[in-house]
């Protein structure tokens, strides 16, 4: 049965998109409510496109704010996927995965506020919380938006950190065998 672990919510994020967003609509419409109403045909024309300008910008923040909380990894009897927002999908076996480790790497800020990598060999995907590092036996090809990567280290925060260890050493118990290294 596969199991499915979520990305810790961003609200870190969120709040502050969300009040962008407001905050241009609600300048946008006291700015262009004379022209609107007292103004002639032309000032109707350009507040009729600024309008539509806003609308696209309140769509287009809607959509990233949707996209920022698609996130979660799946775990089956031989699988792990992996995606995070709209940005980075990666699939690999269970029997690579060499190594799973919990880590605190440094500076921590860097990585636990979304999506980064190093672009050799480490993608981290987190909204907070513990990360663990899932290391590879041999480099996998993931999407990481609009390139493609060779990727042999996952640093994963997801909310239910303790279950999602639990589900990877049912599949890679010699994942488990090995000492923890340090992060880099």
């Amino acid at each position: 049965m596969p199991k499915r672990f979520h990305f810790a919510d961003a609200v870190w994020f969120r709040v502050p998109l969300r009040a962008l967003v407001i905050a241009v609509a609600v300048f946008t419409l006291v700015s262009l409510y004379p022209a609107l109403m007292n103004g002639s045909s032309a000032d109707h024309e350009h507040a009729i496109f600024g309008l539509t300008v806003v609308a696209a910008f309140v769509v287009a923040g809607t959509v990233f704010m949707v996209a920022v909380n698609d996130g979660y990894v799946d775990i089956d009897t031989e699988t792990v996927s992996v995606r995070f927002e709209a940005f980075f999908t990666a699939r690999f076996r269970l029997a690579d995965i060499v190594r799973v480790t919990t880590i605190d790497p440094r500076p921590r800020w860097r990585y636990r506020f979304g999506l980064s990598t190093n672009f050799v060999d480490r993608v981290s995907c987190s909204h907070g919380g513990t990360l663990i590092e899932i290391e590879l036996r041999e480099p996998q090809r993931t999407r990481f938006w609009p390139r493609q990567l060779l990727v042999t280290r996952f640093w994963l925060a997801v909310r239910e950190h303790d279950a999602f260890l639990d589900a990877l050493r049912v599949g890679a118990p010699a994942a488990f065998d090995r000492q923890p290294a340090e992060a880099a």
